[in-house]
């Protein structure tokens, strides 16, 4: 086994043995907060108000673009949300003074490494919220709109993943995956949000940070859209239905 599988199989152990039962307890305690019941009543509200936008034309969609910065890979196994960064997307284009940016204060102490990978420091999460606030605020900018990620695959899980740790309703968005539609229109692996930074030319800012890579990825994807577009796949089901097709996400 490897240096990565020993530390996983370690932090598998020490979760299931500890950090579970320590997370459980603050949750209880969280759930007594105001904030708690108003992401619960958020979500349950945010749940399916979007499916109407499956057919109509994307140049009419509005888009929330967002990106998560984690402390690991692995939610189920007690990693954290950190921060939430994310743009809107109407029109066709990406709208840079609507933002949102949100550090999230986690249960768990947060590592040297990642602080380092993120450039989140302590004084950041000191100033942050918790989870139940930092997410009713991004469902409250992102309400009404298509969710869009680099991968969706990762950054949905993990939202959906810590809801449900939470003992919250489920987070079920209408969304789209960039990485996926690049790779059905490129039709090929180099996809990832480095590689199309440096293919179409896109202007390069600080990685690893949520509001950064969230302005990046929408700048790849209006150009992604627009492609998408003149090759007349023009509402979000007969894109994702070419997606699929594609890649086989």
């Amino acid at each position: 086994m490897n240096e990565v599988g020993i530390n996983v199989g370690f932090r598998i152990i020490k979760y299931y043995f500890w950090q579970q039962f320590l997370f459980k307890y603050q949750v209880k305690k969280a759930k007594q907060d105001r904030s708690y019941q108003e992401l619960s009543n958020s979500l349950k509200e945010y749940d399916g108000k979007s499916y109407q936008v499956m057919g109509q034309p994307l140049s009419k969609c509005n888009f929330t673009i967002f990106d998560l910065e984690t402390t690991g890979f692995f939610p189920e196994i007690g990693d954290e949300i950190i921060s939430i960064g994310a743009v809107k997307f109407k029109n066709g284009k990406v709208k840079s003074e609507e933002t949102f940016y949100q550090v999230i204060n986690p249960l768990q102490r947060v590592s040297q490494d990642t602080k380092k990978f993120t450039g989140l420091k302590k004084r950041d999460f000191l100033k942050g919220v918790p989870f139940p606030i930092g997410f009713e605020r991004f469902l409250n900018f992102s309400r009404g709109s298509i969710l869009v990620a680099h991968p969706a695959s990762f950054d949905i899980n993990f939202l959906q993943a810590r809801s449900r740790k939470w003992g919250l309703p489920p987070f079920k968005p209408i969304y789209l995956d960039s990485f996926a539609l690049a790779k059905a229109l490129f039709q090929d692996n180099k996809c990832y949000l480095d590689d199309l930074i440096k293919r179409l030319g896109i202007e390069r800012r600080k990685r690893h940070h949520a509001l950064n890579d969230a302005m990046m990825t929408a700048e790849i994807f209006e150009l992604l859209l627009a492609e998408s577009i003149k090759y007349d796949y023009g509402t979000l089901n007969l894109l994702q239905n070419f997606i699929d097709e594609k890649t086989g996400l």
